[in-house]
């Protein structure tokens, strides 16, 4: 089971920066697969020491940060996607070190220096998009803001609509609630491959 799940993995990290294929596997899976994604919490099968930490990790990577996680000292370091875009990753370490301390105006960059961290990066728009979907799904259908909300992912600059409308309205805690869950899971699913990951290759030493 573990192979197919790494062989699934594998393709969507190929794909990961291709928004359309992306797209394509999400509706292939949404049209074949029955999932009940609110009965399922991936933070719930975490050991504990991880869950304050996947929490974090999901605020970060809302902020537009990316998000690193030293597995040896449940250490967490992050940057600016913006900022981390401009910087050329072949170079040396200590070449991107400076260039970030340059950029960033700041010389506490941890994550360079740890062995192989867990790289948590922002949500693609599709994404946030889907969230957004979702939680408008969970609306009762008498729920005056719901139609409105509906036609905001239906129409021109969906995001900036849907929040409007959503500070604006009396589900606006709800709303964020919903997000932070379903960030916290992702995040926490990401984590669990990375565990599993790494328990594997260490049965095999």
């Amino acid at each position: 089971m573990d192979t197919l799940l790494y062989q699934i993995l594998g393709i969507i990290k190929n794909v990961k920066e291709d928004e359309e294929k992306l797209q394509i596997i999400l509706d292939f899976l949404e049209d074949n697969i029955s999932v009940d994604e609110s009965d399922y919490s991936a933070v719930d099968e975490l050991p504990d020491k991880y869950k304050s930490i996947v929490n974090e990790i999901a605020q970060c990577i809302d902020m537009g940060m990316i998000c690193y996680l030293n597995l040896e000292t449940d250490e967490i370091d992050s940057i600016p996607q913006g900022i981390f875009n401009e910087i050329d990753m072949l170079d040396e370490p200590e070449d991107i070190k400076q260039e970030l301390i340059d950029i960033y105006g700041s010389d506490d960059i941890k994550f360079l220096d740890w062995e192989n961290p867990i790289e948590f990066e922002p949500l693609p728009p599709f994404e946030s998009f889907r969230i957004m979907e979702n939680y408008v799904q969970t609306l009762p259908d008498d729920e005056k803001t719901r139609p409105k909300l509906i036609n905001a992912l239906r129409n021109r600059k969906p995001f900036a609509n849907f929040g409007r409308i959503i500070n604006n309205s009396d589900l606006r805690n709800e709303w964020f609630k919903f997000k932070q869950q379903w960030l916290d899971n992702l995040v926490a699913g990401q984590l669990l491959v990375e565990l599993d990951k790494l328990k594997e290759n260490n049965n095999d030493i």
